[in-house]
């Protein structure tokens, strides 16, 4: 059983490519930003992948969706020994809520400031944004669910010490 669960796990993330995950997350990336700005009676326009205001526009790649980041979230989950489908979708659930939330912020803030601060301010914010926000989000995210839903395994590694344990050479 456990090697039907592994070979399932490993081709999961075959199905749920990161275009999946793009399709669904760019979107509610996008669109949220420019309602917003609507809302606070700005002149604004959309044209995926632009937002226009009257003095500038922002265009949204998928790093600004930040689709890799769920991605990575995804497979942590799948590539993590012992974890059940129920809290694997759990996981990934809260873990995607926590990463949209942020990233919400950090796309409404960044738009605040080209808005009032002009281009060099924005860009000097995305750039620190950027790093601590791609590099540290997704792993305070990870580490805190696992520890919250009592994840004892280690992706990869924990299947490498099982596979390893099987064979005669580590017996």
């Amino acid at each position: 059983m456990y090697y039907l669960s592994l070979m399932l796990r490993i081709s999961i993330p075959l199905i749920i490519s990161v275009n999946l995950i793009s399709k669904f997350f760019y979107p509610l990336t996008i669109y949220p930003p420019y309602y917003l700005l609507k809302i606070m009676n700005y002149q604004v326009f959309i044209i995926p992948p632009y937002i226009i205001t009257l003095e500038n526009y922002i265009r949204f790649s998928e790093a600004c969706a930040a689709i890799s980041a769920y991605f990575l979230l995804l497979l942590l989950i799948i590539l993590t020994k012992d974890i059940k489908v129920k809290t694997g979708i759990k996981i990934f659930i809260a873990g995607s809520a926590i990463i949209y939330i942020v990233n919400m912020a950090r796309i409404f803030l960044l738009i605040a400031i080209l808005e009032k601060y002009g281009f060099s301010a924005f860009q000097q914010t995305h750039d620190i944004l950027w790093i601590i926000f791609g590099s540290l989000l997704v792993a305070l995210t990870w580490i805190s669910l696992s520890r919250y839903y009592k994840i004892r395994t280690i992706p990869i590694y924990s299947d490498v010490k099982y596979l390893l344990k099987q064979t005669k050479l580590f017996k």
